[in-house]
């Protein structure tokens, strides 16, 4: 009968998961540990072992499919297959690419292991995919369109190619596991919290010239994000009800001493927000240093669901990818998001005259239930107070 190896719990109590990619085939020799299938919960793509050496009698299920926990996925006998008795067992190059272009690599018969990829961490992009195929796998360049970063920008996503021409007249495809969970999540903070967002724009000069400061002196300068999430943490002790939760059932806030800050990542397999903790007590270098390993992290699909999750607030960086105002969903059971845009250099008006001042755009969403709109606007008056002069930041640092 052989070894049957079922889908094990792979985090958390994830029910399902995806069928990414097979590693192995049915007759391949296998050792002990070895990789054999790639599948997709609801927060990341992982490899699962081999749980003994043997050779691969069976596979069960085809790359896109759904599977449960418990079902089984590979049938593992004893001996070798007979092409493979003098050789090693193949191990196949893990590729980074999201299901959407495993399956349009699927559709060309493209084996992503062939291709480069071009995207974060060598990703293989559809692009990739595309290029591989019109060219029989031949390079032919990287020209393709770069995306320039903005004031705000950490490292941005790549740009969404063009979708091949097809003769049917639509397609259709089911959400992923990231894709269903968000959808879950998005829908019942929508129906079930009263949304109210408020806009502001801040003077940031004093944080832009303090990044210019460190870069003239010789050092290497962090990005916005790291600055503006030390700058909300100090914020979020002058307006804790901010940094809260509310306890639907119990109908009661509970707010939090600690600041646990999430922050979205926008990556090829949805938005992961990986979260921060104890913003309040750490260095903006520390913080930069936690923002860019989390970010590859998202964007390589590894992080942990404990990484994703207790977070007390959660920033949107909208900076990397553009856009003056935005009206963020809240992330229960929190009781408040930021959005926050590029910093831009505007014409403004100071003392009576014209002039290029830095600004920055904000979209602060909260619930009604918990705060009025007085505290948003106070709670982004002190943002301000901090952007415009870092001086008042440290004054509130004690």
């Amino acid at each position: 009968m052989g070894i049957q190896f079922k889908l094990p719990d792979v985090g958390e109590g994830v029910a399902e998961a995806e069928l990414v990619r097979w590693l192995v085939r049915e007759g391949e020799a296998v050792d002990a540990d070895q990789p054999l299938v790639e599948v997709q919960t609801d927060k990341a793509v992982v490899e699962l072992p081999s749980p003994a050496a043997g050779r691969v009698l069976t596979l069960h299920g085809k790359e896109g499919e759904t599977i449960s926990v418990g079902d089984v996925l590979v049938v593992i006998g004893e001996g070798k297959a007979e092409d493979e008795e003098r050789q090693p067992p193949r191990r196949r190059r893990r590729v980074l690419a999201a299901p959407s272009t495993r399956r349009l690599a699927r559709e060309w018969n493209v084996d992503l292991t062939q291709v480069e990829g071009t995207g974060p961490q060598g990703r293989v992009m559809d692009e990739d995919v595309r290029r591989f195929a019109s060219s029989d796998g031949e390079e032919d360049g990287r020209a393709g369109l770069q995306v320039a970063a903005t004031h705000l920008a950490d490292p941005p996503s790549p740009p969404s190619p063009v979708s091949p021409v097809r003769d049917e007249p639509y397609t259709e495809e089911p959400l992923s596991p990231i894709r269903r969970v968000i959808a879950e999540r998005l829908t019942f903070s929508i129906t079930r919290k009263p949304h109210a967002t408020h806009f502001d724009t801040l003077d940031v000069s004093g944080m832009v010239e303090w990044r210019e400061r460190f870069k003239m002196s010789g050092g290497r300068p962090p990005g916005y994000l790291p600055i503006l999430l030390k700058m909300i943490a100090i914020a979020l002790r002058r307006h804790p009800v901010l940094n809260s939760h509310y306890d639907e059932e119990r109908e009661a806030v509970r707010t939090f001493h600690p600041v646990h800050v999430g922050f979205a990542v926008d990556t090829p397999r949805g938005l992961l927000v990986p979260v921060v903790r104890h913003v309040e007590g750490k260095s903006i270098r520390q913080l930069a240093d936690e923002i860019r390993q989390k970010t590859e992290e998202a964007r390589k699909g590894v992080l942990s669901r404990s990484e994703m999750g207790g977070a007390t607030f959660t920033v949107s960086n909208a900076g990397s990818l553009g856009g003056q105002w935005a009206t963020p969903i809240i992330n229960p059971p929190e009781v408040a998001i930021l959005a926050i845009h590029p910093v831009e250099q505007r014409p403004v008006v100071e003392e009576g005259k014209l002039t290029a001042g830095w600004r920055m755009n904000l979209s602060l969403s909260f619930d009604h239930r918990v705060l009025d709109g007085g505290e948003a606007i106070r709670f982004t008056r002190t943002l301000q107070s901090y952007t415009a002069s870092l001086d008042e930041m440290v004054m509130d640092l004690t």
